[in-house]
């Protein structure tokens, strides 16, 4: 474990391992995640996304030297329930951050337990100075928990991509520390 943080008395944050495959494959591939999979950086997020797809996912996040791409098991029953990570490309005091969880988990606490506790490593254990990402514009739920969680929007790229032949914009949103610490983060 990178760190006690990402255990709690609920969840764990480990390592992908190839066994994961089959249950990333199902969540990956369920409708509402196709667009805001958190898959990695250059592959294609094309539906579905076939087992040997999968597999050189887990693999490609087990090579990353600038980002960590972690499991998210629920500690007792030991089932993967979503993924989170962040990356810090060009500038260890900006990195991003992202969780996604499964449909069948979501709305149930786990990835603001999970955001939780990356902000708190993020703001904490390393330089960074504010944590962001990028969400499309269609995406409003994902833009309505990052909310819930302090993140704003910071900037906006219109007509940043395309879905089912219309446009969208791309949405920055970040959090700076002082604002995390602000709503308690780190006490």
């Amino acid at each position: 474990m990178l760190c006690d943080r990402f255990e709690t008395k609920r969840l764990r944050l480990r390592a992908f391992e190839r066994e994961d495959a089959a249950v990333l494959q199902a969540y990956l591939n369920e409708p509402s995640m196709i667009g805001r999979r958190c898959i990695p950086w250059g592959m294609k997020d094309e539906a579905p996304l076939s087992r040997t797809q999968v597999e050189e996912i887990i693999e490609s996040w087990g090579k990353e030297k600038k980002s960590t791409t972690l499991a998210i098991v629920l500690r007792e029953e030991g089932d993967l329930v979503g993924h989170a990570g962040w990356f810090w490309g060009w500038d260890t005091h900006c990195p991003a951050a992202w969780v996604a969880v499964a449909p069948s988990h979501q709305r149930t606490g786990i990835g603001s337990e999970v955001l939780g506790s990356l902000l708190e490593h993020l703001f904490l254990d390393t330089p960074a100075h504010n944590v962001s990402n990028w969400v499309s514009s269609w995406d409003e739920a994902s833009l309505a928990f990052a909310a819930s969680q302090g993140f704003k929007e910071s900037g906006r790229v219109p007509r940043g991509g395309l879905r089912d032949g219309v446009y969208y914009d791309g949405v920055m949103i970040d959090i700076l520390k002082r604002e995390w610490q602000a709503r308690g983060g780190g006490s």
